[in-house]
């Protein structure tokens, strides 16, 4: 990694409840960061935040082979070799599996698999070329014991547990470490709003993520590689 405190940092789902409090945890420690997010304006372009001129939004869809290509080339031309990617985007879909439908079975395996497999061929190439770099993932506390109606969600996530380790295997030899979050229920207004009833202090707080998360990307966390780390909460 750089030694420079100032790293570049690329993010995905940056405007989503867990991007965005990771995104304002690295803005708040002097990071640059670049926002990759589907509601981003203009696509393809880099738009740099007046106020925040180390803030960097991107419209970027991550199951596009050729945007996530085209957008990491271009953060490394205008703001510089990306230290690090923190892959937030993804989604869930919760149903029994006699009961799903095509469609939401093609935006699983989308959103959660197929954006982390563009987004690792791209990002390490290049961080490969370097000799370094981190790349952390969104996985879930639910593949170590998945509950009814979570089988194609937790499929997804399981293939990104296999991808985390294979990944890190791959690159064990350089200063690039690959690993993957695995929290239980995040506290995010969407999770309240579903879930009102629910014990919410038992679940994991954001910043609590964006802490972890900031552990692996310093050099603290350089030996830290290959792992799938739990992040229950109180749950």
């Amino acid at each position: 990694m750089a030694q420079d405190t100032k790293k570049v940092i690329v993010i995905t789902g940056a405007s989503g409840a867990l991007g965005s409090a990771v995104r304002d945890h690295f803005l708040q420690h002097g990071h640059h960061v670049v926002g990759w997010d589907i509601d981003a304006p203009g696509p393809g372009s880099l738009v740099t935040d007046e106020r925040v001129p180390t803030h960097h939004k991107m419209k970027v869809d991550v199951t596009n082979a050729s945007m996530v290509e085209d957008a990491t080339e271009t953060v490394e031309i205008e703001v510089g070799s990306i230290d690090a990617m923190i892959h937030c985007a993804g989604g869930f879909r919760w149903s029994h599996i006699d009961k799903i439908g095509a469609d939401d079975i093609d935006f699983l395996v989308d959103v959660n698999l197929r954006s982390s497999l563009y987004i690792a061929r791209s990002i390490l190439k290049r961080m490969k070329e370097r000799g370094e770099g981190r790349l952390i993932f969104i996985s879930s506390r639910s593949t170590t014991s998945p509950g009814p109606g979570e089988g194609a969600y937790v499929a997804t996530k399981a293939g990104l547990n296999a991808l985390t380790r294979s990944l890190a295997a791959e690159v064990k030899d350089q200063s690039i470490t690959v690993n993957a979050l695995q929290p239980s229920i995040i506290d995010t207004p969407a999770n309240r709003e579903e879930m009102p009833d629910a014990d919410h202090s038992t679940w994991v707080p954001r910043n609590d993520l964006a802490n972890l998360i900031e552990y692996l990307v310093s050099d603290k966390g350089r030996s830290v590689s290959g792992s799938l780390l739990t992040v229950a909460g109180r749950t």
